[in-house]
């Protein structure tokens, strides 16, 4: 499967299970039944199955964080309303500032936020049970719904392992691509459009070195004991040469910004230092793309 074709597929069975959790948010008798769609929407939007397994955990625990955090917050609003002028700059600012540094507390304030704009708008006549058990029960629903959707889909069409063996091919592609501009390259000959070519690399090596982790750990779920541990056998060892790799690339970045200090005898050592972990990584690559399960 090519990977647009890969890229659409997936997002067709993504819009599949979000269709459905629609129809439940709008025809089903569900207090804010419109939560369902949320979640499933928050869950799947990675359409990575590590990620989505470990967004299901954040969510789950986030809302029961999030329903225990808005008790006292409910009962303070019973005593002084206008409290809640201060509460929700507050809470809407922890839960910006854990979008970045925490998802499962990131969804708890956004539980509480949820509660706080509901207090504020009146919002049906309700009690704190009531929103509590139809909380907990679209985050139930959403959740089954994410998880069989990632189940008969992500797992059984292997995404993750159609992904992980596409950036394995796109990591060999890159590495040939420097070394093909640096091969043959002297001292004299150093621009500095070689040291923008360096970290440009760099950052597309950092790039597929996260996806190749992330769509280890998806393998782990999709495939056979016996598969993945083929996989990761072979795997295992690029990661710290990759580190190995982006060391030289330092090194190589380094030389090329300080033409006037370093030799060309010096500059030769770099490139020989380079080729030799290249080769190394294309090898090991190699040896991987023969056991793609698919």
């Amino acid at each position: 499967m090519q990977r647009i074709s890969l890229k659409y597929s997936r997002l067709i069975h993504n819009a599949i299970v979000f269709t459905i959790s629609l129809f439940i948010s709008f025809y089903s008798h569900i207090p804010f039944a419109f939560w369902v769609s949320a979640t499933v929407l928050a869950i799947m939007l990675p359409m990575d199955s590590q990620q989505i397994k470990d967004r299901i955990t954040g969510v789950f625990w986030g809302t029961i964080q999030g329903l225990i955090l808005f008790i006292p917050i409910w009962l303070i609003l019973d005593i002084n309303s206008g409290l809640i002028f201060l509460i929700i700059p507050l809470s809407l600012a922890a839960a910006n500032f854990f979008q970045i540094h925490n998802f499962s507390r990131n969804i708890a304030f956004l539980n509480i936020n949820l509660g706080l704009f509901l207090e504020y708008m009146q919002y049906g006549n309700y009690h704190f049970s009531g929103y509590f058990v139809a909380r907990f029960m679209t985050i139930i629903i959403g959740i089954i719904l994410a998880g069989c959707g990632d189940f008969f889909f992500t797992h059984r069409k292997n995404y993750a392992t159609q992904e992980f063996f596409e950036t394995v091919k796109k990591l060999q592609a890159s590495l040939a691509k420097l070394l093909e501009i640096f091969n043959d390259l002297h001292r004299t000959e150093l621009q500095q459009e070689h040291e923008y070519t360096i970290i440009n690399h760099i950052n597309e090596i950092n790039t597929l070195a996260a996806a190749l982790a992330n769509n280890m750990k998806s393998i782990l779920l999709e495939q056979s004991s016996e598969s993945s541990n083929q996989i990761s056998k072979y795997y295992k060892s690029i990661p710290a040469d990759l580190n190995q790799y982006k060391m030289e690339l330092f090194a190589l970045g380094y030389a090329v910004s300080s033409r006037l200090v370093v030799t060309e005898y010096r500059l030769n050592n770099l490139l020989v230092n380079l080729q030799h972990i290249s080769d190394k990584l294309t090898q090991e690559t190699n040896e991987l793309l023969k056991v793609n399960p698919l």
